[in-house]
């Protein structure tokens, strides 16, 4: 963890303290796909070791207060984790899903597992879910987005897509926004699971879909973002020329989008006709690392974390001005 302020980065600590420590307890965290989710007290975090951590806050350790899950089982029985949890305060209740089909529910304060879960998909679970109103929301690789009871983990309702739902759903309005695979974005009526409407691309809907009050905003392995109304018509598409894996975040001046190999662009999300001006100073990483993490937000600056093992800090302007870059690998973390 890093304070992020305008000077540059301190870290405030590292988990695990070092590798070695960590492979003393069976656990060897060499991954993590989702983002941590950062409650009041712990940080939540979902590993490729197939482990669910509860990470202390404030000291950067399981310690007295955190935890984690599961428990006593060895790593090699373990599935990969590669959906990102999702938090529900008011319930008290962290979820993630599992490549072992599993969507598992703990208590977020204790780890102890939820009465009726884990709910079981038909496939892998690469969808981090999404949590409104008692009902938790993901995809699978068993085509389907589903909707499932966080009270009981039962069964809402599924919507069957043509292929594998790998992103996070968007929850907009009273529609659940999702891609597939099979090059198509749905929308799903949020309350029964019925189609309200798709639309076509030309690849996989892998990264998941974010709006602002009333643009649906879209990206496709096709290296498009499509900018859809609610009715599912297209406002306007631009295009990065390069897949697009990494979840876009929206900031005040725009929507800030990664292309797949190191390419950073902040879009106009104005719905005029602006052709190639809708692009602002586009940012080229150093050494072009591909960026498959969604991106992250908090104010002003976006957060990318690239396969180069680095994490850098890029402050919106009227461009992009990047601040400082973190090297995971680098004793002292300077970039190279």
């Amino acid at each position: 963890m890093t304070d992020n302020g305008f000077e540059g980065y301190k870290p405030l600590w590292t988990f695990p303290p070092n590798r070695d420590e960590d492979s003393k307890d069976g656990d060897s965290l060499f991954g993590v796909y989702g983002s941590p989710v950062v409650g009041e007290d712990l940080v939540y975090v979902s590993a490729i070791n197939g482990v669910l951590y509860a990470i202390d806050r404030e000291t950067g350790t399981i310690g007295s207060t955190g935890w984690k899950q599961p428990r006593g089982q060895a790593e090699d029985d373990r599935p990969t984790l590669v959906a990102g949890p999702a938090l529900d305060l008011e319930s008290n209740v962290v979820v993630v899903g599992s490549e072992d089909g599993g969507l598992y529910a703990f208590d977020a304060k204790t780890g102890e597992p939820r009465d009726g879960f884990p709910f079981r998909a038909e496939d892998k679970i690469w969808s981090t879910p999404v949590i409104q109103d008692g009902v938790i929301y993901f995809g699978s690789h068993d085509k389907h987005v589903y909707a499932v009871s966080l009270a009981d983990g039962t069964l809402k309702w599924k919507f069957l897509t043509g292929g594998v739902v790998a992103g996070r759903p968007l929850l907009f309005r009273d529609m659940v926004i999702a891609g597939s695979f099979d090059k198509k974005l749905y929308a799903i009526n949020i309350k029964d699971g019925s189609k309200v409407w798709e639309f076509l691309g030309e690849n996989w809907f892998w990264a998941g879909a974010v709006a602002n009050g009333r643009t649906i905003f879209a990206p496709s392995m096709d290296g498009n973002v499509y900018a859809l109304d609610r009715g599912g018509n297209l406002s306007w598409k631009y295009d990065l020329e390069s897949p697009i894996v990494s979840r876009p975040v929206l900031v005040p001046r725009g929507l800030v989008v990664a292309a797949r190999y190191g390419k950073i662009s902040l879009l106009d999300t104005s719905l005029n006709d602006m052709g190639l001006q809708r692009s602002r100073n586009p940012l080229s990483l150093r050494g072009d690392p591909e960026i498959l993490a969604p991106l992250s937000v908090l104010d002003e600056s976006v957060f990318v974390a690239a396969e180069d093992n680095t994490v850098r800090r890029i402050e919106v302007r009227a461009g992009l001005a990047p601040m400082w870059c973190f090297d995971t690998e680098s004793e002292n973390g300077q970039c190279s």
